[in-house]
């Protein structure tokens, strides 16, 4: 009888253990857009990058890091963030707390030849209303960072170029990447047979200039509720994973960078990735209200 017993405590623990991941699994995995609401703001978004130090006479590293802070405690706050290198995605970051007030998540990266670096953020909140309807807060953050690693130079690092040395560098690596992400959307637009005249091109690291302004043709309080979807799907189909037709989930780094399509008649956006072994991937958000 007391085996009984002990068995059955130990059925109910191991529920209740499997019952927990299963909710913190959920959470992770799940960014939710609900209407925007003004009752709670950021009082800090920031996207920083920075060169550390040389590790060794091939690699040197550099710190990234993503923080946000809200004005009150809030249901759910989750940060992510994008780090590509020259347009490709070569790291992210994500944390999410229940009933917090401040994120902040920093990662050192490795890299070496010289590289000019771009990284992302989306700081999230939900809040939960006294009238129980559920709301959101978010806010984008971007930095970037141009690091020189040559045989023909000192190793050093600078955001603005202000040298001539510098603006040189900055034309070499700007070319670098514009040719890397011309190539492989180019591929993509032909791929899918996209009529370019019929959209606005957006590099998914200038969707940071939106935070603030309208999208051509669409209201302020429309945008952010069009870059609110548009992070939702970004989190389930690209951070998480490039799912393909069959099924099978790519990881996403090494992919391009996103390039987005605002359709100029504003009825959806196409958000167009070549992952790292080149299979191409579209995805369509409707704008219809």
């Amino acid at each position: 009888m007391k085996t009984k017993w002990i068995i059955i405590i130990i059925l109910a623990l191991l529920t209740s253990i499997l019952l927990y991941y299963s909710h913190d699994q959920k959470v992770r995995e799940s960014i939710i857009f609900f209407p925007i609401t003004d009752t709670v703001s950021f009082t800090k978004a920031s996207t920083q990058l920075n060169f550390v130090e040389k590790k060794d006479d091939d690699e040197y590293v550099i710190e990234w890091d993503a923080t946000s802070i809200t004005d009150e405690e809030v249901f759910l706050r989750q940060d992510l963030s994008l780090l590509f290198s020259d347009g490709k995605l070569i790291e992210t970051l994500s944390e999410w707390e229940d009933q917090s007030q401040k994120l902040a998540q920093f990662k050192k990266v490795s890299g070496e030849d010289s590289s000019h670096y771009e990284a992302i953020s989306l700081h999230y909140g939900e809040i939960h209303l006294a009238d129980e309807q559920i709301r959101s807060i978010q806010q984008m953050s971007s930095d970037h960072l141009y690091v020189i690693d040559s045989e023909f130079t000192t190793l050093f690092s600078f955001k603005t170029a202000l040298t001539e040395e510098e603006k040189e560098w900055k034309e070499i690596l700007d070319k670098v990447t514009e040719q890397h992400l011309e190539f492989s959307w180019n591929e993509l637009i032909n791929h899918f047979q996209v009529d370019k005249s019929k959209y606005t091109e957006i590099p998914l690291v200038e969707l940071s200039n939106y935070q603030n302004s309208a999208l051509p043709g669409i209201t302020k309080e429309r945008t952010q509720d069009i870059i609110g979807s548009l992070w939702e799907g970004l989190y389930k189909n690209y951070f998480l994973g490039l799912k393909t037709k069959e099924g099978k989930v790519i990881e996403p780094i090494g992919s391009s960078m996103p390039l987005l399509l605002l359709a100029k008649d504003h009825t959806h956006l196409l958000v167009l990735i070549q992952s790292k072994d080149g299979t191409p991937f579209k995805f369509i958000q409707g704008l219809d209200r």
